[in-house]
């Protein structure tokens, strides 16, 4: 015999019609006709339940199928939102109404958007910076016999010219270069020789300044390996064994450790750190696997200068411990419990920042199995178009800090309410109800940014630069020792640091190594660091940053 708890059940199981007639036959014989209208009521509710369950899972498997792994809110998933909403019997946080007046304000706010957006035009040829490619200009005519009328035979007068480009590639090339050194001497006092003095050669070595910063740049900004480049100058006519090619790049990483001291006190003083890091492998013969995982420390002041620190472990003594140590302004980094000592006094007493795009990846892990997530994830999404218009306006730090306490705080008390909402109502255990503590216990690090116009929602610019040392990692595998990490961390330092500043990196580099290379006094090695420089050569051309 059916029991009243029939209709519980089958919300949570899909019953099989002959079932559901089987048991609201029984309950109507026996006179319990509201029992088997429930019973109904049930069994379509969990099959509405189960249909919105396989149409997300059918998003998921085509998200998977094309490769297609995009972090934006489909609009099916709102849809989705709506209809369960909408049949909800009990008060419902947000209500259905509130979720369309926050989808019609999204797209008010993309139409302003795009109304401050620059016209992009597509180019059908390359864009050249005449400032860097070489220009030839060839004059063609025609010959003076195709210069005849076809039908009066009187000759045809030149009215101008057309133009027709193309864009040629001139691989690179090696010079070397002989220096024929006097030398002299007095025959009679016999006091010895002198002789003229030779070129620059930065730690005794055989190439030039521009050699050297080349094959550091592309080593550490375009990610090509030693054993790669020794293969490419070979093709050049040039043999470089990849050890004197590592013995080249030890050499440049030692002669930039004064500038890179001097960058490091700059990052430390800055208004806003940045602060990440992440593993790197190096050779440790001593240890049983002879590799052993070290950590880069990446620091990022004020948005532009970049520092990266090595140290043999992961531990915060050996990185943001010991690095801001004593800092009492702002430091921007993900919840790891390795910087709880940044903050709470023990070894600094800094304001904390939170990242958050390190907690939305908390709902985007479940977009594609819970609807409800569309609706934080939509409000999230606000807050990220409401800075890309404070970009294109230009705003400054005190006029962003306006607009974020008149637009983007009311986004953040509406997902304040549907993070308590559901914390409240979901199982402690559910993943929706862990990324939804996960904000809570972090609030107010990560709503910080409303406060002050010059930080920032997330610590993404920072994961920016990591991902130059992800990439090369891909290519070298491990570093060969702990001080060839230490050399690594120094040049991917002034190469991130020269991208962020928009300052080219092969002449700032060759010029550096040349000044250092015939020894640049101690207390001007501030100008050598990459915005000072570019300030004192102002006709060296810049890079945008990426």
């Amino acid at each position: 015999m059916p029991s009243s708890s029939a209709p519980s059940s089958a919300s949570r199981n899909v019953l099989s019609p002959e079932d559901v007639r089987t048991n609201a036959q029984a309950l109507v014989a026996e006179g319990r006709t509201d029992e088997a209208f429930d019973l109904f009521v049930a069994a379509l509710g969990a099959v509405l339940d189960k249909n919105r369950e396989l149409s997300l899972l059918i998003h998921k498997l085509r998200s998977e199928r094309t490769g297609k792994r995009s972090e934006k809110v489909d609009p099916g998933q709102l849809a989705l939102l709506l209809e369960q909403l909408t049949a909800q019997d009990t008060p419902a946080e947000p209500k259905p109404e509130q979720v369309r007046a926050d989808a019609e304000a999204d797209a008010e706010l993309e139409k302003e958007l795009d109304e401050s957006r620059p016209a992009i035009h597509r180019k059908r040829a390359p864009s050249v910076d005449r400032r860097k490619v070489e220009r030839c200009e060839h004059r063609v005519e025609l010959e003076p016999g195709a210069r005849t009328c076809p039908r009066c035979g009187q000759p045809e007068r030149r009215i101008g010219s057309d133009a027709s480009r193309v864009l040629e590639y001139v691989p690179g090339h090696f010079v070397e270069h002989e220096w024929r050194l006097g030398k002299y001497a007095c025959g009679r006092c016999k006091l010895g020789v002198h002789t003229a003095p030779g070129p620059v050669k930065p730690f005794g070595c055989t190439a030039a300044p521009s050699l050297l910063a080349y094959v550091t740049v592309t080593k550490f900004l375009d990610h090509g390996p030693v054993h790669r480049q020794h293969r490419m100058f070979a093709r050049s006519g040039v043999t470089v064994p990849v050890s004197t090619l590592a013995d080249w790049i030890a050499g440049v990483g030692d002669l930039v450790a004064p500038v890179i001291e001097v960058l490091a006190d700059r990052v430390r003083a800055a208004y806003v750190v940045r602060t990440d890091g992440s593993g790197l492998k190096v050779l440790a013969p001593e240890t049983p696997d002879h590799i052993q995982r070290g950590t880069m420390w990446c620091y990022v002041g004020d948005d532009r200068d970049v520092l990266f620190e090595y140290a043999e472990t992961g531990k915060g003594e050996d990185g943001p411990w010991l690095f801001l140590t004593g800092r009492k302004g702002y430091v921007q980094a993900d919840a790891a419990n390795v910087f709880d000592r940044v903050y709470n006094g023990r070894v600094a007493e800094a304001i904390e920042v939170g990242c958050m795009a390190h907690a939305r990846r908390r709902l985007v892990d479940l977009k594609d199995t819970d609807c409800r997530v569309a609706y934080p994830l939509l409000l999230i999404r606000r807050l990220y178009k409401l800075e890309e218009l404070a970009d294109l306006k230009e705003l400054t730090p005190e006029a962003r800090a306006v607009q974020r306490q008149e637009r983007s705080f009311p986004a953040l008390e509406k997902l304040q309410r549907w993070l308590v909402a559901t914390v409240r109502d979901e199982p402690p255990s559910s993943a929706l109800a862990q990324a939804a503590s996960y904000f809570l216990n972090h609030w107010t690090a990560l709503t910080r940014f409303v406060e002050d116009g010059r930080l920032s929602l997330d610590n993404n610019l920072c994961e920016r630069q990591i991902r130059d040392l992800a990439l090369g990692r891909r290519n070298y595998l491990f570093a060969g020792s702990h001080d060839a990490a230490r050399r690594s961390a120094r040049l991917y330092s002034l190469m991130r640091t020269c991208v962020q500043h928009g300052v080219a990196p092969l002449p700032y580099l060759t010029d550096v190594i040349e000044k250092l290379a015939v020894g640049w006094p101690a207390h001007r090695m501030a100008e050598l660091l990459p915005d000072r420089w570019a300030s004192a050569h102002p006709q060296a051309s810049s890079v945008a940053a990426d």
